[in-house]
């Protein structure tokens, strides 16, 4: 009775090495694995939003589903150890080692294919670039400029849409015939159908800037501005538009007339060379700069 608690003392403490150290280690190469995943860097996201988002939360579910294998490959062992040990009291330790190592071998085996297939489900499969011939509620269809073939691309709360220096975007600002970037999984055997994580689109040329110029036009609430390196550009007022004089004081948009020069700050569209957001209009020829009159002298 005494050697059997024994053997079974060695075996606890052989199983807590047994389990424990490799999963440890396995849990460590799944989290650097997963962080090689070639797909978050072209999210425009900081590292440690993208190990909330996807990196923390995939580990986690991996490691849930792995419990079930080691907890039945674990029972299923001790019960084998204890059959050995009943059949043959004077089975030497090393030897039980000796079989516990060859079933650690099929266990991490095991575990790694879990893995491998967990990893592969993460891959960003589907890359392409083409042009958008439809647009929905929920998706884009995009002819691929390479084989001209045509994919669905379903759009998520998780899909970003941006701009074609960076900016973030909407839907809603996507046009037939835009040219776009496609960064996603297939979801289907055809490969025709993608999720996105990342929709680029390269026609909406958008960006922040200051610009000068001299007021050429004006219809209600838009302004035609000629800059020195740009052009002409549309200005296009705002509620939300901040309109100052040159001491930066509030004035209103009827106060601004032709031939003033201003300053104007807000996101530019190169294509269509207008700027729609307009943040600040600031108007350098108001107040109107005082002249000075000549006053005759009195001669006696």
């Amino acid at each position: 009775m005494q050697l059997f608690l024994g053997f079974c003392i060695l075996i606890n403490r052989s199983l807590l090495k047994f389990f424990y150290f490799p999963m440890k280690k396995i849990l460590g190469i799944l989290f650097f694995t997963l962080l090689l995943v070639p797909s978050q860097n072209v999210l425009a996201e900081r590292p440690e939003k993208i190990f909330e988002k996807e990196v923390r939360p995939t580990i986690k579910a991996i490691r849930e589903e792995v419990k079930p294998t080691i907890s039945a490959i674990r029972e299923q062992t001790r019960e084998s150890i204890k059959l050995t040990i009943t059949a043959n009291p004077s089975i030497k330790p090393w030897e039980i080692r000796k079989e516990m190592k060859e079933e650690r071998k099929g266990l991490i085996e095991e575990i790694k294919n879990q893995i491998k297939e967990k990893i592969k489900a993460l891959r960003f499969n589907a890359r392409l670039t083409g042009r958008i011939t439809e647009i929905g509620g929920n998706y884009i269809k995009v002819s691929d400029n390479k084989e001209g073939k045509t994919y669905q691309v379903n759009i998520t709360e998780r899909t970003q849409l941006r701009r074609r220096f960076w900016g973030k975007s909407s839907l809603s600002e996507f046009s037939v015939g835009d040219e776009v970037n496609v960064i996603g999984r297939f979801t289907d055997e055809t490969r025709s159908t993608i999720e996105a994580v990342l929709i680029r689109n390269l026609s909406i040329q958008k960006r922040w800037g200051v610009f000068f110029g001299e007021v050429l036009s004006k219809e209600g609430n838009i302004l035609t501005i000629k800059t020195i390196n740009r052009g002409e550009i549309k200005v296009y007022g705002a509620d939300g538009t901040k309109i100052i004089n040159r001491r930066e004081e509030s004035i209103s948009f009827n106060n601004i007339e032709v031939g003033h020069r201003v300053r104007v700050k807000g996101v530019w569209d190169r294509t269509l060379r207008e700027i729609k957001e307009t943040d600040e209009i600031k108007d350098f020829s108001l107040p109107p700069t005082p002249t000075k009159t000549l006053t005759p002298t009195k001669t006696e």
